[in-house]
């Protein structure tokens, strides 16, 4: 009987979280439309670019309005067993407020672990092939990531430094390179080459026209000229420049390996460290959504399509609006990463429990 009556409690959430996922995201699409369709007409791109740019964006999308979905998905579950009468029905056949909210809990914990999911995997790389689109066939602008460095400096392991007069973490290529190795303090070998790219199947620099010039233990140096040197350098292009942070283009992966490259430059991470947290959070917001939407039902003790559809809108732009904030705070280092990532999801989690306690639901 337990698994029967939770069942249909569970079923009524999973239709209005599938029409308001949709509908969310549309809204979403339009408004990123109508935010860059002006750079779109003057950029003279074709309609198949625009849908390319927008298909790509589509799990972005997706795992933005998932707390706006479990919202209103709660809102309807909740609001239409008052209406019918279901809720008073429950509550005489012995069952507690609770017992009756705890399927919406589980399918919000499931909505988290898909969005947690879909964050991770598709959403990071596909936001980028947008963002790339935009940026570069668009807008013009090639490096928009800030991947080409001039006069690059860098080291490249224990006594081993690396200069280039140009440096472009795009191709994976150098321009003017010198790379000088040291034993003890004091410089044994020296390379000078015109180029060098990076060999991914190798993991190794390629240089190109040059010289290699080595010293003896008495100083006398050893000169030889080469077309092509494989040499020892194995640091990828991608640990030497770090590109431009996009928060939505990056995964908790990549983003702890771009914090540990960071901490040994001793570079400010507060950015990095903060986001880290934020993603690990995220999840979160679907349950403290869910237990929002069956507080203020309970609270009201009356719904309609409209007010939730009203409510989910209003209080889920709220929702954005305080992570956005939290997040503002801990990048200014007014709050811990680790505060300023959970702090949203954990208040309103809060508010909702103080919600379902004054309506004696818990």
């Amino acid at each position: 009987m337990n698994k029967i009556f939770y069942r249909y409690i569970a079923r009524n959430f999973w239709g209005p979280f599938g029409f308001g996922l949709a509908v969310f995201c549309l809204l979403l699409l339009f408004g990123s439309l109508f935010d860059k369709l002006n750079f779109f007409m003057k950029g003279g791109s074709d309609g198949w670019l625009l849908a390319r740019y927008m298909f790509y964006q589509a799990p972005y999308f997706a795992v933005k309005m998932a707390p706006l979905a479990t919202l209103l998905a709660a809102l309807s579950a909740l609001g239409g067993m008052m209406a019918t009468g279901e809720w008073k029905a429950g509550l005489a056949g012995g069952w507690k407020p609770f017992d009756m909210i705890k399927p919406l809990l589980v399918c919000s914990a499931l909505v988290g672990a898909g969005q947690f999911l879909l964050q991770e995997t598709a959403a990071p790389g596909m936001y980028m092939r947008a963002e790339n689109l935009f940026e570069q066939r668009v807008r013009g602008r090639d490096d928009w990531q800030r991947l080409v460095r001039r006069d690059a400096v860098f080291s490249a392991g224990p006594e081993t430094f690396v200069s280039a007069l140009l440096f472009d973490g795009r191709t994976g290529e150098m321009q003017g390179v010198v790379a000088g190795f040291y034993r003890g303090g004091r410089l044994w070998r020296e390379i000078n080459a015109a180029s060098a790219a990076w060999n991914a199947g190798a993991g190794r620099w390629d240089l190109h026209d040059g010289t290699l010039l080595e010293y003896g233990a008495g100083g006398e140096p050893a000169f030889t000229r080469f077309k092509t040197l494989r040499s020892e350098l194995a640091v990828p292009p991608g640990n030497i420049v770090l590109g431009k942070l996009v928060p939505d283009g990056i995964s908790i992966l990549d983003l702890s390996r771009r914090l540990r490259l960071l901490q040994a430059a001793g570079s400010p991470s507060a950015e990095e460290r903060t986001l880290f947290w934020a993603k690990l959070a995220a999840p979160l917001a679907n349950p403290a959504m869910a237990l929002i939407g069956a507080a203020m039902v309970l609270l009201s003790g009356k719904s309609s399509r409209y007010m939730n559809f009203g409510l989910s809108v209003g209080l889920g732009f709220f929702f954005w609006a305080v992570i956005i904030m939290s997040q503002e705070a801990g990048n200014s280092e007014l709050l811990p990463p680790l505060a300023a990532g959970f702090a949203p999801a954990l208040l309103f989690a809060a508010a909702s429990l103080w919600g379902l306690r004054r309506s004696r639901s818990i």
